[in-house]
């Protein structure tokens, strides 16, 4: 466990409760309970959880509607349904609003600690991510690749879970993207790549820059870039072959890649 998080737990059956808190609270995670949808609600309306485990079944609240409030109010929180046999199908549907995985009641404490501990690995490669990404940012603005002045790189319209840059979007939620009508099948690195890249179009990213925000640490110039050129290669294909004008990935010669947009003058 990389360090303690702060975890919501939803269920209107006491002995759950407790089952539940004893066995987070001895992994190092400050917990709060709810026993009602009401009471979470209250709690959710003051802070940000890193994970909400929510019965699907509450007396006075349906559990998906719920879950959509949470990721409506905070997208990053991770959210497992806890589900009876008799609500298997609606746990799977809920899959589709945003939960990360679901555990059948009653559930061995091992599966919760073994779920819990792959949703917060999740939650934390995302906030790394993005921190990786604002540091990019920061790093071509001291550089002088970003001038204010500068009309022809269109500053890409970003906000929690998304970006769009042109016809491209990416929803950082779901890891899915689409550019113009067609959706883009992409592997995880091609999306970790592009997600980068949207972060500064028009910019040139160096191959050490974009290896870190791939593969988390950073690398010699000439090892990063063997390792991202099949990937480059195979995301600039994917982007071509839909013939959707305005966004195109270019190398830059001895410095790394970019991805280009189209300026009408």
């Amino acid at each position: 466990m990389r360090q303690s998080a702060t975890i919501l737990v939803v269920d209107d059956e006491r002995a759950v409760r407790m089952m539940l808190e004893a066995a987070l609270r001895a992994q190092g995670h400050r917990i709060q309970a709810a026993a009602s949808g009401s009471s979470a609600r209250e709690l959710l309306a003051e802070e940000e959880f890193d994970l909400v485990l929510l019965d699907l079944q509450l007396g006075d609240s349906d559990g998906i509607e719920i879950l959509r409030d949470i990721k409506r109010d905070w997208p990053a929180t991770e959210v497992i349904l806890l589900t009876a046999h008799g609500s298997i199908n609606s746990a799977i549907s809920a899959l589709r609003y945003g939960a990360f995985d679901y555990l059948l009641k009653p559930a061995q404490v091992n599966d919760i600690r073994e779920r819990v501990e792959r949703a917060l690995e999740q939650r934390y490669t995302a906030r790394q991510r993005n921190e990786l990404l604002q540091r990019i940012s920061d790093s071509a603005r001291a550089l002088g690749m970003i001038d204010g002045n500068t009309p022809s790189a269109p500053a890409p319209q970003q906000s929690s879970d998304r970006i769009e840059v042109g016809p491209l979007l990416l929803d950082l939620r779901r890891h899915s993207a689409s550019l113009g009508s067609y959706t883009l099948s992409l592997t995880r690195t091609e999306f970790a790549l592009l997600t980068a890249l949207t972060q500064q179009p028009d910019t040139a990213l160096s191959y050490s820059l974009l290896s870190e925000a791939v593969y988390g640490r950073a690398q010699p110039e000439d090892e990063a870039r063997a390792l991202l050129r099949p990937h480059i290669a195979r995301l600039r294909h994917k982007l071509e072959s839909t013939k959707v004008e305005g966004i195109a990935l270019v190398s830059i010669r001895s410095m790394g890649y970019m991805l280009q947009t189209e300026v009408t003058n």
